[in-house]
């Protein structure tokens, strides 16, 4: 009976995800949890919690997984530090020595990594197919953001361990996320969320990406079906690609950060949420300044210079390897952009957002931070992204 270990099952991917994964037939499964609150959630479910914290107590991973005898762990927890996939690494390469079955690690990354941001150039297309060595496309561009190059040299060393080690990695790249969260944790997404709390606050919404900028997207529901697809795979015996063949874009579609701004300004204006002129929902983009991007900044909790980075760029990439293995993602940029408003009413009710009065306020002030971002008390993904990416944490949710 093959044995899973999960990080992240409060968040707003592994909640969900561990909801499926007690669907598969004949698994016992273990979720990592933080509070006594969560391990009753995760008790309920069906799932054995593990309490500890991943950043403090990593002497706790081997014992997790070891004690255990796990042989799949699904990180959903950390994108960026290597040291708790390291962990991981090394305790499931201590089961295999015991049990002598072969173990998997499942690694959460980001598509920051394979666009602009990261130093590739906006023209190319990147294939996860084994016919493209993207392993070394992560080797070639250094991102010059230097903590969001830690998250590509954590990629790099997870494959390289566990390949000396004989542990089969699997590095799983989500793009831009929507959709609802269905999970008993975290249930909003990153980039998306941005958006909406930047026009919120500021009561405009300018466009910070160029007109041309694209972006990939993939609904979380299709993200939770390429996780599947792996893990049945995975316990199928069905040798899925892995290490440097092992990369996994779950991507469908390419849509425009434009469209995306104006749809969403459109549906903040109707609810009362931004200032100017506008007719019949429609509203014209402010031409973003740099005073605009010091205020979204404030808005985000992270410097200036990461604004860009967190809500624009380009990133063009194809994933090929988990359609191989049956993967069917169904919602596409049509999908995203007939739910916009959906999505942003889902957002406004999870962060208690409200129609202000007090806004914009005086730059350098930080009292943008207080009404918009009690999302980033919940230890969420959003929250590692910005507010810890330049204290050196970047986790997905825990």
């Amino acid at each position: 009976m093959p044995r899973i270990f999960l990080t992240g099952a409060s968040g707003y991917i592994g909640g969900v995800l561990l909801t499926h994964i007690l669907g598969l037939p004949s698994v016992e499964v273990y979720a990592l949890v933080r509070t006594p609150e969560q391990t009753e959630k995760v008790t309920s479910l069906g799932a054995h919690p593990v309490q500890f914290d991943l950043n403090i107590d990593q002497e706790q991973i081997a014992k997790a997984v070891v004690g255990n005898a796990v042989t799949i762990v699904v990180h959903t927890a950390d994108a960026m530090n290597f040291e708790p996939a390291q962990m991981f690494i090394q305790a499931l390469a201590k089961v295999k020595q015991q049990t002598g079955q072969q173990v998997h690690l499942i690694h959460t990354s980001g598509a920051k990594l394979f666009s602009t941001h990261a130093g590739i150039p906006s023209e190319n297309v990147i294939n996860d197919t084994q016919d493209v060595d993207v392993y070394t496309v992560e080797k070639t561009f250094k991102s010059p953001h230097e903590l969001r190059d830690r998250a590509r040299c954590t990629n790099l060393s997870v494959i390289d361990l566990s390949e000396s080690l004989d542990v089969r990695s699997y590095i799983l790249v989500p793009p831009m996320v929507y959709g609802p969260g269905e999970g008993f944790g975290n249930k909003i997404s990153i980039q998306f969320v941005a958006i909406v709390r930047i026009g919120a606050a500021l009561q405009y919404l300018p466009q910070i990406p160029a007109d041309d900028e694209t972006w990939a997207l993939c609904h979380l529901q299709d993200l939770i079906s390429l996780y599947m697809v792996l893990l049945k795979s995975i316990t199928a015996n069905s040798n899925p690609p892995s290490g440097k063949q092992g990369y996994y874009f779950a991507e469908n579609g390419i849509f425009s950060w434009k469209v995306l701004y104006g749809d969403i300004a459109s549906r903040l204006a109707s609810l009362g949420y931004l200032k100017g002129p506008h007719t019949e929902g429609q509203i014209t983009l402010a031409k973003v300044t740099e005073e605009d991007i010091q205020r979204a900044g404030e808005v985000l909790g992270v410097p200036p210079a990461f604004v860009p980075v967190s809500v624009a760029g380009k990133c063009a990439i194809r994933g090929d390897n988990g359609r191989k293995l049956g993967w069917q993602p169904k919602f596409g940029v049509e999908h995203l952009m007939s739910v916009v408003a959906e999505e942003v009413n889902f957002i406004i009710k999870e962060d208690k957002l409200r129609p202000v009065d007090k806004f914009p306020l005086p730059l350098g002030t930080g009292s943008y931070i207080a009404p918009y971002q009690r999302a980033f008390g919940r230890r969420s993904h959003f929250c590692h992204f910005f507010l810890l990416d330049f204290l050196a944490s970047l986790h997905l949710p825990l």
